[in-house]
């Protein structure tokens, strides 16, 4: 009763669990590099897509053929190559970053290597 009536003080947060008393938290279902992992096709196609798109509305507004649209299409492509670069510069940061703190700890990480593999 004593223990049933603490739990009912005690209520814990939904990404919290019990274990004889012994609060765990449990692992979220994605973390914060999944999510970016799963942004990056966005941050690629809106620019893409956006670019041309408004420098047609501009072309048809100021009758200037296709000029705007290229010109957005160009800054549409360099914008998703740059946001594709940091995301990739951000990812081998972090890589080495926990290799460093994994060899500190003395834990030996050996790269697969798939070319001897047969």
């Amino acid at each position: 009763m004593t223990e049933q009536h603490s739990l009912d003080q005690n209520p814990q947060s939904d990404d919290q669990e019990s274990t004889e008393g012994i609060s765990i938290r449990r692992r979220k279902l994605f973390s914060s590099r999944d999510m970016r992992a799963s942004a990056i096709g966005w941050e690629i196609a809106i620019p893409i897509v956006a670019g041309p798109f408004f420098g047609f509305v501009l072309d048809r507004r100021l009758d200037s053929g296709v000029q705007w649209t290229m010109i957005l299409l160009g800054v549409g492509l360099i914008s998703a190559v740059a946001s594709v670069l940091k995301y990739l510069n951000y990812e081998l940061y972090l890589m080495n970053k926990e290799l460093k703190e994994a060899e500190d700890k003395g834990i030996k990480r050996v790269w697969r290597d798939y070319d001897d593999e047969e």
